[in-house]
């Protein structure tokens, strides 16, 4: 059997139980009375080990193996999904989601590895692509079931997602042939050397994990306060993968992103526009709206950072680990920020600040690749 197909499914599968988890841990503590400095802690914990390890697991992949890493991250989240399910305290939420974030530093960049290998150009272009859309498809449906099933009860969502995380365990368990690699007359586009593209799509992806997971990590709050129902909330959230995974879809469709910077900027500027939206809105079909353009342009940070850095780089585990590094940590210092400001200025002052540090990251992107480029001018 194809091993690829697999390591689709076990994406997606593994994404619809992380959105799950997540989802119901920080809707959980909203209802037992945290405040936004927890509730940004409870989004930060978890990832911010994942961003740490994921450093050193990459790496570790390449010496020990894709499949055996992978297969021991689905055990300890499994494990710490379960644990979540047996307590009400919002410290032990704390320590548990952190430790389920280390269990996902031991799969995803394996994972990631694995799906990069031999591969360059547009053959390693429509992988991603594939790849993203599955994992996109993961969460859109880890948040529309968890919103339903938290209606019902928490615990359900955790006991879901624990079964969910042990069948993906199984299935990496099943012999299957490497996935093929490219040949010498795959079709190649060229990165422009020297232009800081990767540099440039590692703060990209940065700044919109930073500002989108600050809002979401927060919006438990202001989706309590305003009387939105968890399957309304979780299905918000769904809504901006669906954006994410439209474009995903699209991007391989175009190529001008592969070999131009400004429409990066341009897109990144967007979604600092619709959290400022999220900070006035009141009605459910403003969020939407907001979650929409904020998880399209996700989608493209996100496509950007992983097809330039496996393209660019030779060692795929330190290159995909690197990758979701980038990606960890603007998912832990935004909750976490995010979370100070709101308690020490407000219910709705924290969206403004994730779109002015969008903003401010953007700003910086572009002055780094100016300089690059004068630098490399001159020489």
């Amino acid at each position: 059997m194809n091993q690829l197909p697999i390591l689709y499914l076990v994406s997606l599968l593994m994404d619809m139980s992380v959105a799950a988890v997540i989802f119901a841990i920080s809707r959980r503590a909203a209802e037992l009375g945290a405040t936004a400095s927890q509730l940004g802690w409870l989004g930060a914990a978890w990832i911010g080990l994942y961003a740490v390890l994921a450093l050193v697991t990459g790496r570790f992949s390449d010496r020990v193996g894709r499949r055996k890493l992978a297969f021991v991250g689905c055990i300890i989240a499994a494990g710490m999904a379960l644990a979540c399910s047996l307590t009400t305290q919002v410290g032990l939420l704390l320590v548990f989601s952190a430790i389920f974030g280390g269990g996902l530093a031991c799969f995803w960049p394996s994972i990631i590895a694995w799906l990069g290998e031999g591969l360059s150009g547009h053959a390693l272009a429509a992988r991603l692509t594939t790849f993203s859309v599955a994992w996109n498809i993961g969460l859109l449906l880890g948040y529309c079931l968890s919103g339903v099933l938290f209606e019902h009860s928490p615990r359900l969502v955790f006991y879901a997602s624990t079964g969910t995380i042990l069948l993906v365990g199984l299935l990496l368990l099943l012999p299957g042939r490497q996935p093929p690699r490219t040949t010498p007359s795959d079709e190649r586009l060229e990165i422009p050397k020297g232009r800081g593209f990767r540099k440039t799509a590692w703060l990209a992806n940065f700044a919109t994990n930073f500002s989108l997971t600050g809002t979401a990590a927060l919006f438990p709050q202001l989706a309590t306060h305003l009387g939105i129902g968890a399957d309304v909330h979780g299905g918000l959230l769904a809504a901006g993968r669906a954006a994410a995974l439209a474009a995903f879809a699209g991007l391989q469709l175009l190529m001008f992103w592969r070999t131009r910077l400004w429409p990066l900027w341009i897109a990144q500027l967007g979604c600092a526009a619709s959290i400022v939206w999220i900070g006035f809105a009141h009605a459910t079909w403003m969020f939407a709206a907001a979650w929409i353009i904020g998880g399209a342009v996700s989608g493209y940070a996100y496509q950007a950072s992983i097809y330039f850095t496996l393209e660019e780089m030779t060692e795929k585990g330190k290159g995909s680990g690197f990758h979701e590094a980038v990606v960890g940590s603007g998912m832990f210092f935004g909750p976490m920020l995010a979370g100070w400001v709101g308690n020490n200025h407000g219910l709705r002052v924290p969206y403004f600040f994730c779109a002015a540090m969008q903003v401010a990251l953007v700003c910086l992107q572009m002055m780094l690749v100016w300089v690059r480029r004068r630098s490399t001018a001159t020489v």
